[in-house]
């Protein structure tokens, strides 16, 4: 492949002009703008990046805040504990047949019902888990 390069690189120099110092200059003004190209792409992916970091630190921060006051830390349980108390009677009064006639919710009621229990009992284990990890990862 060498010798094809050579030959060609004698052909250019024979046709003179400039000709080879032209082809050259080509590939190297190719080569600067790719260069550029990757360089603008690797800048704005990484401003992306560190903006997306910066929403979620934001993000992290609201919710600590919230969670340091016993307000707000309580709407989610103010919200799923008595349905679960609420679920738990029905199990219960079904299971050990007591008299306790237990009512059923009405009907938006108890879709929402399900909708509460499961946010809250489905979403909390994995928001422990990642708040466990950026405390860890902060040490």
């Amino acid at each position: 492949m060498s010798l094809l390069f050579k030959g060609a690189v004698w052909a250019l120099n024979k046709l003179g002009g400039g000709v080879l110092d032209r082809v050259l200059g080509f590939f190297e003004t190719q080569a600067k703008s790719e260069n550029e190209a990757l360089r603008i792409r690797a800048t704005v992916t990484s401003e992306e990046i560190r903006a997306e970091l910066d929403s979620r630190r934001a993000a992290r921060d609201i919710v600590l805040a919230e969670q340091g006051w016993w307000v707000t830390a309580m709407i989610r349980p103010a919200f799923a504990w008595p349905i679960v108390i609420w679920s738990g009677a029905i199990v219960a009064d079904s299971l050990f047949h007591f008299d306790w006639n237990v009512a059923a919710l009405p009907e938006p009621l108890n879709e929402w019902a399900g909708w509460i229990v499961g946010a809250y009992f489905l979403t909390r284990p994995f928001e422990k888990a990642i708040r466990g990890t950026n405390t860890r990862r902060a040490r």
